[in-house]
């Protein structure tokens, strides 16, 4: 019975899906009615600002054709994180050797974003709200992590004699330890990553102001990490002593975008 049930939720939730599709769709082929004769290339122009996943972020957008306009524009944004503790997996015992008991790194991060971006828009209904989007963003995301081993009640981690400072092992990458410290530099993705999109709002406000609010995905690849300005040397072993961290950091491999956008209309 309970299978059953679950069956017909599923069923039901379908229904209610394919339906809010189509109540939607219909919807925006009813606002596509054309009211204006079709816009010539960079006849008009709107100027866009607003908040995204990227940061604040300013737009330029000009119609290309009744169903295609292009829009350029910069997102960026800085901020530090607040001091944050990761327990180290020590899956061999090396460091609750090399400390007399498990260690964990403490950090305070810094990111620094400045993206460019050349998408162009594609609209199915000329003079309606629905568009999808495709093009490139380009620049970087920089993390900067500085901090220090400490035991995991905060203190700083003291080496046991005979030990030294072991390396640490990050995404494959070996990372030294100085002097209790250990900072690095992360780039999180590729300079150049692909984007697609899907949005609503008009490429050109009827009237003077506008809005539009915009959801996608955009590929950025996988990060580099940096010790000295130098890349961290390569190991074979497959431990990884900030798998958390990893963790955490590994989802910007396909970064969210969600943008909301106040938009003025030049001309």
């Amino acid at each position: 019975m309970n299978i059953f049930r679950k069956k017909m939720q599923i069923r039901n939730l379908s229904f209610l899906c394919i339906f809010s599709f189509l109540w939607i769709t219909n919807t925006l082929l009813a606002q596509s009615k054309r009211t204006s004769p079709d816009p010539a290339p960079f006849q008009h122009m709107t100027v866009a600002a607003g908040l995204s996943t990227l940061g604040g972020n300013l737009e330029l957008a000009t119609p290309l054709s009744p169903h295609f306009s292009l829009k350029a524009g910069i997102s960026t944004y800085k901020y530090h994180t607040r001091r944050r503790q990761f327990n180290l997996s020590d899956p061999h015992g090396a460091l609750h050797m090399a400390f007399g008991q498990n260690v964990a790194y403490s950090t305070r991060a810094e990111i620094t974003n400045v993206h460019g971006n050349i998408v162009v828009d594609y609209y199915p209904f000329p003079d309606g709200l629905l568009y999808f989007s495709g093009g490139f963003y380009f620049g970087k995301t920089k993390l900067l992590a500085r901090g220090t081993i400490v035991n995991r009640n905060g203190s700083p981690a003291q080496l046991q004699p005979p030990f030294i400072w072991p390396e640490l092992i990050f995404n494959g990458k070996k990372l030294d330890i100085i002097n209790g410290r250990l900072d690095a530099d992360l780039t999180l993705g590729n300079t150049i990553k692909p984007y697609l999109g899907i949005g609503l709002g008009r490429a050109i406000p009827k009237k003077r102001f506008g809005v539009k609010l915009e959801l996608g995905v955009m590929y950025a690849g996988d990060y580099t990490i940096t010790q000295n300005n130098s890349r961290g040397g390569t190991t074979l072993l497959r431990e990884n002593n900030f798998e958390k961290v990893n963790a955490e950091i590994d989802w910007f491999k396909y970064y969210p975008m969600a943008k909301f956008q106040v938009q003025y209309r030049l001309f």
